[in-house]
């Protein structure tokens, strides 16, 4: 271990910094959000009656004072008279969450009959409140007497409930009733009662909430479970150190086993090596030998494709080795991209090539033959005295579940010699096994 934590000087450092962070944590400034002055919210918005478009009524003495006025002269179903903030941004349904605050400090001056100034918030919870029904984020809010409000006041959030006309008018569970302002739509100031005749007069001086931007509870967890951790290290140590005492001949033999894991691997990785093919870096002979003793053991059966590059040894004279080479590089190129992964393709030996398709019908086999036969007809492989035609000829037969590769490979050969005899650049099946009965695949 680095560190030995039983140390002295660990301990005093760590009860040092136990008791900074206790004291520290009370010492933080207070997090605080002015929401008359945060450009992260929308309004204010003046509380008007429903639909009512008659400015007289609720306006605006001083805006940038926030001080407004509402005076009606006839009833509404809901005569407004307040300003509210949007807590939203672009997504209606996204709020503020206010847990990490637990008061809100309020300065508001009124004038007018109304024995009270309410303080509210809305609290979206997507479980019930629909953006089509501005009502249905849960309300919550406190009625402020008007002795109270002549000077700043701190409310307490926990101080909010949600009122009786709200649960009545959704009748949701209990559970759903709760307080909670996890995602707070908005906050509204206003007067809650408000009658024909009379004037009112609000101003919002300032409108802040306060929080802690570490909560004690949460340093106190964090450092118990410092501590806790600690000792665990300590008594870790210790059951290590009994265990070094006599463990040394067992990190012997640890490490001669890994050493021996290590060769295993580099072993493991030399044999992969051994089954590529080095100029065209598909597989070799050993490395298709493999994957067909592997695709012989599974239930599903093969198809074997076996194509080999028509007038490759002419290629090779006219236009030496060099160029021969990149005939084959190319050539492996375009069959391996026109072949699925689960596929098997390898260099048998020379300019012959196999393919193994598992769990493939002849005919399909044998269609994906005459579209690799296409595309080697149509490459462009550029030579020293230009465009080098290369065509390829195919030979397909099945393996059926439980069949040899080899004999597979074998009528391959033999329908691969029958496309040669009959002109070349041109795909040949074995008709052996085909037919109707359970074997074919």
């Amino acid at each position: 271990m680095p560190y030995d934590v039983s140390n002295p000087r660990l301990l005093i450092a760590g009860i040092a910094l136990t008791l900074v962070m206790m004291a520290g944590v009370e010492l933080l400034p207070p997090r605080i959000v002015d929401l008359t002055a945060s450009d992260q919210l929308s309004g204010p918005f003046l509380i008007t009656a429903d639909g009512n478009e008659n400015a007289n009524e609720v306006q605006w003495l001083d805006e940038k004072q926030l001080r407004l006025r509402c005076a009606y002269a006839v009833s509404h179903p809901f005569m407004g008279c307040g300003l509210s903030y949007q807590l939203t941004g672009d997504d209606p349904t996204q709020g503020w969450d206010l847990r990490a605050f637990d008061s809100i400090e309020v300065e508001l001056v009124y004038k007018g009959q109304s024995p009270y100034v309410r303080v509210a918030l809305r609290n979206f919870d997507r479980r019930f409140s629909k953006v089509s029904d501005f009502n249905s984020a849960r309300f919550h809010s406190i009625n402020l007497r008007q002795r109270d409000i002549v000077k700043p006041l701190n409310i307490d959030l926990s101080e909010l409930t949600v009122p009786e006309w709200w649960l009545q008018q959704y009748d949701l569970p209990r559970e759903q009733n709760r307080p909670g302002l996890e995602n707070a739509s908005g906050i509204t100031i206003d007067v809650p009662t408000v009658h024909v005749g009379e004037e009112h007069q609000l101003q919002v001086r300032r409108l802040v909430l306060k929080g802690q931007w570490v909560s004690p509870g949460s340093v106190h967890l964090g450092v118990l479970c410092a501590w806790l951790v600690a000792a665990a290290l300590m008594a870790l140590r210790g059951w290590t150190q009994l265990r070094q005492a006599h463990g040394r001949q067992q990190r012997e033999i640890d490490a001669l086993t890994t050493r021996t894991r290590q060769l295993r691997v580099e072993q493991e990785k030399l044999r992969r090596l051994a089954t590529i093919d080095e100029l065209t870096g598909v597989l070799n002979r050993r490395g298709l030998e493999q994957a067909l003793d592997d695709y012989e053991a599974a239930a599903q059966g093969m198809t074997l494709v076996l194509l080999d590059i028509d007038h490759f040894k002419h290629i090779n004279d006219r236009y030496g080795h060099d160029c021969g080479d990149e005939v084959l590089r190319r050539i492996t190129a375009i069959i391996a991209s026109n072949l699925r992964t689960t596929d098997v393709f390898g260099r048998w030996g020379g300019e012959e090539f196999v393919i193994a398709c598992q769990g493939t019908r002849v005919r399909d086999a044998a269609r994906l033959a005459e579209k690799l036969r296409d595309r080697v007809q149509q490459s462009e492989i550029q030579g020293t005295g230009g465009r080098i035609a290369v065509t390829a000829s195919f030979g397909v037969a099945l393996a059926p579940p439980g069949g040899s590769a080899a004999d597979a490979l074998k009528r391959a050969d033999a329908a691969l010699y029958r496309a040669k005899e009959g002109g070349r650049n041109s795909v040949e099946t074995d008709e052996t096994l085909q037919g109707d009965s359970p074997t074919t695949v």
